[in-house]
């Protein structure tokens, strides 16, 4: 088991974090020193989180940005490395590190934001300040939240297809406090774990800044975060009036045919909602989702030829988004997506986007389709901005949608989390079809958790 190494000059929250004790205690249950008494450490404190969530194995930087792809129609592994591969090649175990980083760095991250959530409010904050602090204290809850919701659609199945959102243990393990070392709980219900995500969603928004913070999550950020919540729980009259929120109120604005394929080697562009920070001094390392998706690197997320998605992207080059296919020589010669192409002439420098504003487009358009409203607009608009001489539609149907989906967000950790909250199948290019009810779409709790609490962490079906 890796060791975690934290750079000082970024936190304030210490984790006692060597290997023995991520052998002998859960991941939910990290113990941290305090240390936050100005606003200043709380400020390191918040970036901690977000230097947790990408800096190493299955984290946004990493495998998890192309997680969804892997496992769906368009995407494989090209090379035998087995970083990202068994993801492709749906071979992860129990016992795998896949499983177990996904694990550990989300539940150590939010153990990050717990802890200072604990001891902030005991802070003397003067009132110049008071707006500072409450944004710091809303991005705290919005990334518990967001890693919440990613870790339920690692290892839970997703509401919109349980038979039973209240059955016992299909939910997540909670993590909303301070736990002494040692501490393991039981899996909560699928709408227990929800019902927590969207309460700390609710809490962020009350508190944060609607002002453009590079790298970090704003009030738009966790509108759209949250709109994407309720479209995975099927509450589509929601999910809609918060696209729609962003849509009309905020900033932001799509990119334009002209500014679509060079926005990719940019930073903080006008459809960047939210972002994680990369750069070459901070958190660039070998397993970033750049090397993945390269010849030269990992050779493991590239395009496959006989999908619909790269059939339609060769096949129509007034689409500007046809420009992000490349094929590559390299030591695993292939076909390959220009989403991470690196800055600086480092491959490893590429800033995921966690959520554009076109998906919020495309949020709007499944929930408008959905509870019958107009999900035209969203489709043609969008499409207008991609696609040269674009004629109107009149009307759409959820597999237009879907497939928009495919080729707007490809390589952004989309395509198979999309068709299985639909019911639908993927067609994985190494075993087949992957039914939304097959136990493959969801990953194992890591042996290592279940070892340490046999009596109450209960394993995924089938694993």
């Amino acid at each position: 088991m890796k060791r975690i190494y934290i750079i000082g000059i970024l936190f304030s929250i210490i984790f006692t974090s060597c290997d023995d004790f991520l052998d002998k205690s859960p991941s939910t249950s990290l113990p941290v020193e305090e240390a936050i008494t100005t606003l200043g450490d709380l400020k390191n404190a918040v970036n901690g989180v977000y230097y947790l969530v990408s800096e190493d194995r299955m984290t946004y930087g990493s495998d998890f940005a192309i997680y969804a792809d892997l496992r769906g129609s368009d995407f494989m592994a090209l090379s035998n490395n087995n970083h990202a591969g068994p993801l492709s090649r749906y071979t992860v175990t129990q016992r795998d590190n896949i499983s177990e980083d996904a694990y550990q760095y989300f539940y150590k991250a939010i153990a990050n934001a717990n802890k200072a959530l604990s001891i902030i409010d005991n802070l003397s904050i003067s009132e110049a300040d008071q707006a500072e602090f409450n944004d710091y204290k809303g991005q705290l809850f919005a990334l518990r939240a967001l890693l919440h919701f990613d870790l339920a659609r690692i290892y839970c199945v997703i509401p919109t297809t349980a038979t039973d959102i209240n059955a016992v243990n299909s939910g997540l393990v909670l993590s909303t406090e301070v736990y002494e070392p040692g501490y393991v709980a039981a899996r909560s219900t699928l709408k227990a774990t929800y019902d927590q995500i969207l309460n700390d969603f609710d809490t962020a928004l009350g508190l944060l800044t609607k002002s453009a913070n590079n790298g970090h999550i704003n009030y738009w950020a966790a509108l759209a975060l949250r709109s994407r919540a309720y479209l995975y729980l099927g509450n589509n009259d929601l999910a809609l009036k918060d696209a729609q929120e962003v849509i009309a109120s905020s900033e932001y604005s799509l990119y334009t045919i002209d500014n679509y394929k060079k926005a990719w080697g940019l930073t903080y562009t006008s459809e960047s909602l939210f972002e994680l920070t990369i750069t070459a001094n901070y958190n660039a390392q070998r397993n970033s989702v750049g090397y993945y998706c390269s010849s030269d690197g990992y050779g493991e997320c590239a395009f496959n030829t006989e999908s619909d998605l790269y059939k339609y992207l060769i096949a129509n080059s007034k689409d500007i988004r046809s420009e992000l296919v490349e094929e590559q020589e390299g030591t695993n010669p292939g076909i390959y997506p220009m989403k991470y192409p690196g800055r600086e002439n480092n491959i490893y420098v590429n800033n995921p986007k966690i959520i554009r504003l076109s998906e919020v487009y495309l949020i709007a358009a499944e929930a408008a389709l959905k509870t019958g409203a107009d999900a035209t607009t969203y489709i043609n608009t969008l499409r207008k901005n991609r696609i040269a001489d674009y004629n109107d539609v009149n009307s759409i149907t959820l597999d237009d949608i879907l497939f928009e989906r495919r080729i707007e967000l490809f390589a952004e950790n989309s395509m198979s989390f999309d068709y299985w909250r639909n019911k639908k199948s993927v067609v994985n290019p190494y075993i087949g079809e992957i039914k939304y009810t097959d136990h493959l779409v969801i990953l194992p709790i890591p042996q290592v958790e279940i070892d340490l609490a046999p009596d109450l962490l209960v394993q995924n079906p089938m694993y």
